[in-house]
């Protein structure tokens, strides 16, 4: 199989992650000692990529056989150049002939600072000190641009700002020479990116940053034996159905509910999936995690011999012993966004604290929607029994303290914090959505489903489990058997079957076009 190449197409890998990044490094894991190569193309600009990758790394979360490249960085064509000396004092929070004033308003380490009276400049520091941004305002204190800066004090991008909007209207990203490689005009009311320029090697135009995208893979993968592209998100769809290299596959995998609200059979689909099923055929193979959805989508759109299903697996983790689980606690461990509902657990948690006034609610997350929350939770005087708990990279003792797990989303395309926790032998009480709880979870055997939305419901199956100790036992006992059902070799498995079926097992003959010469613009992208 070593002609075959997974190529993973992915907005952007962070070390705080949620399920969809986590199921991606899971899979480029489990392939790497099948294939030759993997591959991970970001998309996304991350002005600290390479060092988040080396998190990634060093924490063991991503196999340092993956090869992991960025476009931004890939298109620099100065990155390897000497770095532009810069006036040092823009590096220190104290500058002479300016005063400073800390914004005590910021989260960062940040200050205004004023010359003969006038707000000249802004600046944000993070945690060492390290020059983060600086804004520069004009006499009106309009901010006019935001330099932002790497961890090793590189100007990596300019932001010119649109006056009435305070947003940009042009970003020009910069290579550590001082020269801008690539523009990028932005619509500052709506924040969508438009035309762009690359400058170098030769200057071209692109209409907008997906098709520079595109152009990018389609000149990345010109000599990579038979690679295979995945789109994961519905966002990068179109930018593989644009990539131009025929001898190519694509593979879409479904991580998420299709539906729009109510997410349920009969409603919409969501305007970010059409891309997807008005082309399903021009993808070499579509992966569900669940049959449920599968047939949802037959059912809507006909059947189709290339789509399967492989659910996400559970990987065996190590169990504490000397962890013991709170009889009165529950975790949840979700986004703090509108899809995970977590206003309906708070309130659910409610009913709970009647029957049981020492009960805790440890919600687990980051998220937009963390100060309503927050409101929420003072609201309905809850503070002594819900807290946010902040984000956690050691998910499976938070389940081991805890009596049960409680998922509330709105919808889901699988729900690993499920499987999650009940590896960790914690029972998960969840609203019966589509897709995953009722795929994963055996009612009354190792958790309960509740009708989508019946937070009295909810509250029973938690008080229930939490003051019958022997039932809770029983329930976690049986939720262990998660790790077999879903066992991590046969979604190895699965996946390597998959990729079997692409093999190209005849020789290969050089041709004109097959023939390793550089493209007009390869020069740029050379390794």
């Amino acid at each position: 199989m070593g002609n075959v190449t997974p190529i993973f197409i992915f907005n952007s890998l962070d070390t705080i992650r949620g399920g969809l990044t986590k199921a991606v490094l899971t899979r480029a894991n489990a392939l790497i000692d099948t294939f030759p190569q993997i591959y991970i193309f970001t998309l996304k600009y991350q002005k600290n990529h390479e060092q988040i990758i080396n998190k990634l790394y060093e924490s063991g979360k991503l196999d340092r056989r993956v090869k992991v490249l960025n476009m931004f960085v890939d298109i620099d064509p100065f990155k390897e150049k000497e770095k532009v000396t810069l006036d040092p004092k823009i590096y220190e929070i104290k500058e002479d002939g300016f005063v400073e004033f800390k914004d005590n308003g910021s989260k960062e380490l940040s200050f205004r600072y004023y010359k003969n009276g006038l707000y000249v400049k802004y600046k944000r520091f993070d945690k060492k000190n390290r020059l983060m941004l600086i804004d520069y305002m004009n006499e009106g204190r309009h901010r006019i641009r935001r330099e932002e800066y790497n961890q090793d004090g590189t100007l990596s991008r300019v932001q010119h700002m649109d006056l009435f909007q305070n947003k940009p209207k042009l970003e020009r990203y910069m290579s550590k020479n001082g020269e801008c490689f690539l523009s990028l005009w932005i619509d500052p009311k709506t924040g969508k990116g438009g035309r762009c320029q690359l400058y170098y090697p030769h200057p071209i135009e692109f209409k907008n940053l997906n098709e520079l995208y595109s152009f990018w893979i389609t000149e990345k993968i010109k000599k990579i034996d038979n690679p295979i592209l995945m789109t994961d998100s519905r966002k990068t769809d179109e930018i593989l159905l644009n990539v131009t290299d025929s001898k190519c596959k694509r593979i879409a995998i479904l991580h998420n509910n299709h539906f729009a609200k109510p997410y349920t059979a009969g409603s919409d689909i969501k305007a970010t999936w059409k891309p997807l099923f008005n082309n399903i055929e021009k993808f070499d193979k579509v992966v569900f995690l669940t049959n449920e959805q599968k047939n949802d989508v037959s059912e809507r759109f006909g059947k189709h011999n290339h789509f399967t299903v492989i659910p996400h697996s559970v990987i065996p983790t190590y169990i504490d012993p000397k962890i013991t689980f709170n009889p009165y606690l529950a975790v949840t461990l979700a986004r703090y966004e509108e899809q995970k509902r977590l206003d309906e657990a708070i309130h659910a948690f409610k009913y709970v604290i009647d029957a049981i006034p020492t009960a805790e609610y440890h919600i687990y997350g980051f998220g937009p929607d963390e100060n309503k929350l927050k409101e929420l939770i003072e609201k309905l005087n809850l503070n002594k029994n819900v807290f946010l708990k902040g984000f956690t990279d050691n998910p499976t003792s938070v389940y081991q303290s805890a009596s049960c797990s409680i998922l509330t989303s709105d919808y889901e395309g699988f729900g690993l914090v499920i499987t999650e926790s009940l590896a960790a032998g914690t029972p998960v009480i969840a609203y019966d959505i589509k897709y995953g709880p009722k795929d994963i979870i055996r009612n009354g055997i190792d958790g309960y489903l509740v009708p989508k939305g019946d937070q009295k419901q909810l509250a029973e199956k938690i008080i229930k489990i939490m003051t019958n100790q022997d039932l809770r036992n029983q329930f976690s006992q049986n939720a262990s058997e998660v790790v077999k059902r879903f066992s991590y070799e046969m979604y190895r498995q699965k996946w390597v079957e998959l990729f079997k079926e692409f093999k190209d097992d005849t020789p290969q003959v050089e041709t004109k076009q097959s023939k390793k010469t550089p493209g007009r613009f390869w020069s740029l992208f050379k390794k």
